[in-house]
């Protein structure tokens, strides 16, 4: 065999094996994070307390307005998930930490704001359409439970600068799904499996 066919053959091995390798991690990182989302949809799934009763528990033991809510199956914590529900003030911030199947508070965090979360603040104060209208949207729209909300104010989408992002379960799914905060207009649904 001459020299130009061995370097041929094994530029061409060099490119198989980069190539496997990289299809492998690549399926590995898919399979793992299928696996992940999973493990959250039936955690979700087993869980007693739905969202909207964490935050009405939440209430209770902070001050100010409703800025976020998640749902976390991987607490330490607790087996089965919490919910952890933000609340804020013109100064402060106050996050209530819910157990997903008892209803139990489980801790309580206040901080100062800073200069950038003073402006978030100030901004979904002024919208149209508050967190609690937002899940109320979601859900009508899309069925299911909510998981989780958070207020956006970014230029993600251009006809929708200040929107909610709202994740539900339904069914042995989780759906994404965007709600403008002035209008109400829903936009962009993802399906995360």
């Amino acid at each position: 065999m001459n020299k130009l066919s061995k370097k041929i053959q094994l530029t061409t091995l060099g490119a198989g094996l980069a190539f496997a390798l990289t299809t492998g991690v690549m399926s590995t990182t898919v399979m793992a994070a299928q696996t992940s989302l999973s493990t959250e949809v039936k955690a979700a799934q087993a869980t007693k307390i739905g969202l909207k009763q964490a935050i009405t528990i939440a209430t209770a033991q902070a001050s100010g307005m409703l800025i976020g809510a998640d749902y976390d199956e991987d607490d330490d914590d607790t087996e089965n998930g919490i919910y952890e529900i933000e609340f804020s003030t013109a100064s402060d911030s106050y996050e209530v930490v819910v157990d997903a199947m008892t209803g139990a508070v489980i801790g309580t965090e206040t901080e100062r704001l800073d200069r950038d979360d003073i402006n978030d603040y100030n901004v979904q104060h002024r919208t149209k359409v508050n967190i609690m209208s937002a899940i109320g949207i979601a859900e009508k729209k899309i069925g299911g439970m909510t998981l989780e909300v958070e207020f956006e104010a970014d230029r993600d989408y251009d006809a929708h600068p200040l929107y909610y992002k709202v994740d539900l379960l339904k069914g042995d799914e989780i759906v994404g799904i965007n709600v403008d905060a002035n209008t109400g207009e829903t936009f962009a649904n993802k399906y995360k499996r």
